[in-house]
């Protein structure tokens, strides 16, 4: 017997739930398996700082303190003396230090 749920998107997509989630679950996978090295590095870049400028200041401050541990209040002074020189480029003029991880492939 087919639910409610299921008769309403088999009619209007062709699909149970069920069926829509493994389409979903195939699309990403051959999506993920089909990026290159460098793809994947900017995605989850991009994925990761869109987190970091959702979260509240206080639930940031938190995860980068787990993050570095002993080393956190040395590199807020890294970032500070970083923060007032004359030669950095503008956030959105860089590129992630990680980003020729892809040209090991």
């Amino acid at each position: 017997m087919i639910n409610a749920n299921d008769k309403i998107k088999l009619e209007k997509f062709g699909m149970t739930h069920n069926q829509l989630q493994e389409l979903r679950y195939h699309y990403v996978d051959r999506l993920v398996d089909n990026m290159s090295t460098k793809d994947l590095v900017q995605y989850v870049f991009d994925d990761m700082t869109q987190y970091v400028e959702n979260q509240s200041d206080v639930e940031f401050l938190e995860d980068a303190r787990n993050y570095w541990d002993d080393g956190f209040d040395d590199v807020v002074e890294e970032i500070k003396e970083f923060t007032d020189c004359d030669f950095k480029k503008p956030i959105e003029d860089r590129t992630p230090s990680n980003f020729n991880i892809g040209e090991l492939d």
